[in-house]
C-alpha cells in the first residue's frame, strides 16, 4: 500500500514537473515599471487606524496619498506626451533645419583660389 502511494506521488510529481515550462516576465508596453491596475492596496484602509485622536485619518493620510496618486497620474500621462512628441520628430514635426557633420569646418576657412 505504502508502495503504490509513494508510486502515484512521484507519477505525480514527474507528470507536473514535465508540464511546466518557463514563462518570459511580462513586461509594459513602452518599458515602463508603472503598476497598470492602480495601487495594489486602497489607501481607504488608512481609515481603520486610531494614530492621533485630534486630527482626523482621512485628511492626514487618506487624502494625501490620494492626491499623490492623481498627480503621479498626470505626471505620467505628460511624460508619455513628451516621449510621443520625441518620436514623432517634436511639436514642430522635425528637427531645426540645420545640417551638421562631426569635424566639417569648411565653412570656416576660405577655400582657395
Amino acid at each position: 500500500m505504502k508502495f503504490q502511494m509513494l508510486l502515484v506521488v512521484a507519477l505525480v510529481t514527474v507528470v507536473s514537473l514535465a508540464s511546466l515550462r518557463a514563462v518570459p516576465a511580462q513586461g509594459l508596453a513602452g518599458g515602463s515599471t508603472r503598476n497598470p491596475n492602480g495601487p495594489t492596496v486602497s489607501p481607504y484602509l488608512n481609515l481603520l487606524q486610531n494614530n492621533n485622536p485630534d486630527i482626523t485619518n482621512y485628511q492626514s493620510l487618506v487624502k494625501p496619498l490620494i492626491n499623490q496618486n492623481d498627480a503621479l497620474r498626470r505626471q505620467g500621462g505628460a511624460i508619455q506626451q513628451l516621449q510621443q512628441q520625441q518620436y514623432r520628430g517634436g511639436p514642430a514635426g522635425g528637427g531645426t533645419g540645420v545640417h551638421s557633420y562631426f569635424m566639417y569646418y569648411s565653412h570656416y576657412f576660405p577655400q582657395g583660389r
